[in-house]
């Protein structure tokens, strides 16, 4: 029987913008449909360090230490998951706290280190969670606005306090409320 071999997986893998794959972007990048084929793609891919394994069912082009850590952390947390809370608060400088923790908001509440990096995903209702108002897509990840990290916290724990108040906008933050449908 003759089988038709597509070469052009690696060269399709290596267009790609973005450095992280789960086993079912691969699937669909490639176009294969066969599950075993797919996995034994993935083991050659693997053993020619071509692919490095991030962890079960996430793969990247890249060896881990080279790897962006916002991007990673979006990958591992799930889709619609963006970088969000105390790491946006601590990069506008509105904490002051050094964290050694790079926060999400996802669809689950999980804690998981990749590398030698930590995360924490916090749990979002979906409703709020998919309304992107205040989120910044980047090409390979999604990050919060100042603002959203802070309507996010707010949401979480309304009590929740901010180290520098002057570096938040009091408008935007209503507003950004009021279009995300937090109370």
């Amino acid at each position: 029987m003759y089988m038709n071999r597509n070469t052009d997986y690696l060269k399709k893998l290596l267009e790609q913008e973005k450095k992280t794959f789960s086993t079912s972007d691969l699937a669909v990048l490639w176009g294969i449909e066969n599950e075993n084929t797919l996995l034994i793609t993935i083991q050659r891919y693997l053993k020619r360090e071509i692919l490095y394994s991030v962890q079960r069912g996430l793969y990247s082009t890249v060896p881990l230490d080279k790897l962006n850590l916002y991007e990673v952390g979006c990958a591992v947390a799930g889709p619609s998951a963006y970088i969000s809370g105390e790491t946006i608060l601590q990069k506008n400088g509105v904490m002051v706290q050094n964290l050694e923790k790079i926060t999400l908001f996802g669809y689950k509440q999980k804690e998981f280190r990749v590398a030698d990096q930590e995360y924490l995903c916090r749990y979002l209702n979906p409703r709020y969670l998919l309304n992107r108002a205040g989120i910044v897509e980047n090409n390979t990840y999604s990050e919060a606005s100042l603002e959203r990290a802070v309507v996010d916290l707010g949401h979480l724990n309304p009590s929740y306090f901010f180290d520098n108040q002057l570096a938040i906008n009091k408008t935007k933050i209503k507003s950004l409320k009021r279009k995300i449908g937090y109370k």
